[in-house]
């Protein structure tokens, strides 16, 4: 689900509206796409390797 943001309290997806999420998911992608591995783009972001790959699915 792109730029869709899981909550778990509700289970329900929601919309990402924080700019510095959608700024990060935007990064993690030209990375990867670049070839980039999730480690070094969390190292990078400075970002856990879990939530990187949140970031790619949005």
């Amino acid at each position: 689900m792109p730029g869709k943001n899981w909550n778990s309290k509700t289970r329900e997806y929601s919309d990402v509206v924080n700019p510095e999420t959608k700024e990060n998911a935007a990064r993690a992608q030209k990375m990867r796409e670049a070839g980039v591995s999730v480690a070094e783009i969390a190292q990078a972001l400075g970002l856990s390797k879990s939530r990187v790959y949140e970031l790619l699915r949005t």
